[in-house]
């Protein structure tokens, strides 16, 4: 093998390596972009729903205990 030969080889396989990656990689690299961004929304959403969440709860907390002093008031009548 002479060193011409082994430059084609390396270009060639160059070549296809730079094909494999416009055709494969870059557009794999770039879905993976794209879910990692919705991951994150949708963990900010979550987060913002579990605070929503415990504000509604502790609403229906207070509500019942009004409710049951109602209740009380009204059972003493």
């Amino acid at each position: 093998m002479t060193l011409n030969d082994a430059a084609m080889i390396v270009s060639i396989a160059a070549a296809c390596g730079g094909a494999f990656y416009k055709a494969c990689l870059a557009p794999l690299r770039e879905s993976i972009n794209r879910l990692n961004k919705l991951i994150d929304e949708q963990s900010k959403m979550i987060s913002s729903d579990r605070v929503k969440i415990a504000e509604i709860e502790q609403s229906c907390r207070s509500a019942h205990h009004r409710i049951d002093r109602l209740d009380n008031l009204m059972d003493g009548r």
